[in-house]
């Protein structure tokens, strides 16, 4: 299928994991086509902290502007979706303005969404209420005082508020509960309500009838290529910086506390990968610990450092596999999206920069494009599974606990592995053998002594 015409107000969207080369290809797109790039990852927004963030260097930039990059401090929160998406669209509008291309880059995700789709269900804890979505944390929370009091707590007024939207939280995902019993809080609404109204207006509203005049790159590496390179890379980032750095931040919260400060650890630059993870350190060496004390605790925070960034890259996979890529599908913009396979770094050029290169030539003259399946064996591979037999919508899972084994499981596929895991089969088959009697447990019966086998099925509870 063909670009019918020349795009009027072009945009190119890199996205894809932490460690598959995103930056160079906007670098190279922006220098042939005379763009200028913002950036999409809300860490990287923070200055003075290159390495733990990840910046592009300077000399990397080769003299390409960038917008939204090393802009706000320390003590500043985490742009809102909503906040990023009003200041990168006056920014896209000034770039165009100028006669240039507008290159958006970036990891995280949901903000590269809220650019693409217009009414974007970018956050089903979002509010819209601008009213909110701009109210300091702090003073939010000095309000409502269990906001900063236990999890529990917090899950158990959540329950009694908004009973489904709690249902779908792990009851240890502080920050997932904390926000959604904050919108209700400062909203009087709650945050289910609030995402089934999004949900109507999706469904409600028509399928734009402007053209599509986006062209997205998306640039994957093989996750065990990938775990390797994500691994030399944190070792590398510790010689040339990192622990200055966190160092930095640590010195910067003590200053605070010194001076009365509660600084918002939950949010911002705090949630960034490193720092955390070498607190431990960071505190024994301040507690006057031995070296090899200190060395052991180094070890353990570059691999605690490196398993969170394994974890970062597996959740940024996911949203383009189940957010991005099922709302171009909705749209019919699949034939914008193209894999480019990043995983053979030797190779970055003819795999990654020179197909790129010719499909945006393509798309900015209103050629026909080819098809992205076509670009490589990778390609063909993963973007197969955006078919329509493979993307059939999967209803909503609710959290579910699993009494025997003390466990609570947030997804179906959890859910599934945990019936079948060697742990949950053996606290059942001794369930069994000690009852005296067949011991019905909701959906499933335990048999006792005499009884015969246990049922392979078990109780299972949503959280009320």
């Amino acid at each position: 299928m063909s670009v019918a015409k020349q795009p009027r107000q072009p945009l190119v969207a890199i996205m894809g994991t932490t460690g598959t080369g995103k930056s160079d290809l906007a670098v190279d797109l922006a220098v042939q086509f005379n763009g200028e790039i913002i950036n999409a990852d809300a860490m990287q927004m923070y200055r003075g902290l290159p390495v733990i963030t990840n910046q592009i260097s300077t000399e990397e930039q080769r003299g390409v502007p960038h917008h939204l990059l090393a802009t706000i401090g320390h003590d500043q929160p985490t742009w809102t979706v909503g906040v990023f998406a009003r200041e990168a669209t006056k920014l896209i509008s000034e770039i165009r303005s100028r006669g240039k291309l507008p290159i958006i880059v970036g990891g995280t995700h949901y903000y590269i969404s809220a650019l693409l789709f217009e009414n974007s269900l970018v956050d089903s804890q979002t509010s819209d209420n601008p009213d909110v979505a701009h109210v300091p944390q702090t003073d939010t929370r000095q309000q409502h005082s269990i906001l900063e009091g236990p999890t529990d707590l917090m899950l158990q007024r959540l329950r009694e508020v908004d009973p489904a939207i709690a249902s779908r939280w792990h009851p240890d995902d502080r920050r997932k509960i904390q926000r959604s019993l904050e919108i209700f809080l400062t909203t009087g609404r709650k945050a289910s309500d609030i995402y089934a109204e999004q949900q109507e207006a999706k469904a409600s509203t028509a399928p734009s009838s402007s053209p599509w005049e986006a062209l997205m790159f998306w640039v994957y590496s093989k996750p065990d290529i990938l775990k390797e390179r994500l691994d030399k890379r944190i070792d590398k980032m510790e010689k040339v910086g990192l622990m200055d750095e966190v160092r930095e931040l640590h010195h910067y919260l003590r200053d605070q506390s010194a001076r009365g400060n509660d600084v918002d650890r939950t949010r911002g630059i705090w949630q960034s990968i490193g720092f955390k993870q070498f607190e431990p350190f960071l505190d024994g060496e301040r507690d006057g610990m031995s070296p090899d004390e200190l060395e052991k605790l180094r070890t353990a925070g570059l691999e605690d450092m490196k398993t969170a960034t394994r974890q970062y890259a597996r959740s940024q996979l996911r949203w383009i596999r189940l957010k991005t890529a099922p709302a171009l599908k909705e749209r019919d913009a699949l034939r914008y999206f193209y894999l480019l396979d990043s995983s053979d770094a030797s190779s970055f050029s003819g795999n990654v920069l020179c197909p790129a290169s010719d499909v945006t030539k393509l798309f900015l003259n209103g050629q026909e494009l080819s098809p992205p399946a076509g670009v490589s064996d990778t390609a063909a591979e993963v973007l197969s599974a955006f078919s329509d037999e493979n993307m059939k919508p999967k209803p909503i899972f609710e959290a579910r606990h699993c009494d025997l084994c003390n466990v609570t499981l947030t997804t179906e596929n959890q859910w599934n592995k945990h019936l079948k895991g060697r742990s949950h089969r053996r606290f059942l088959k001794h369930k069994s053998r000690t009852a005296l009697v067949p011991v019905e447990e909701g959906n499933a019966v335990v048999s006792g002594p005499g009884q015969g086998s246990p049922v392979d099925r078990h109780d299972w509870s949503t959280p009320s």
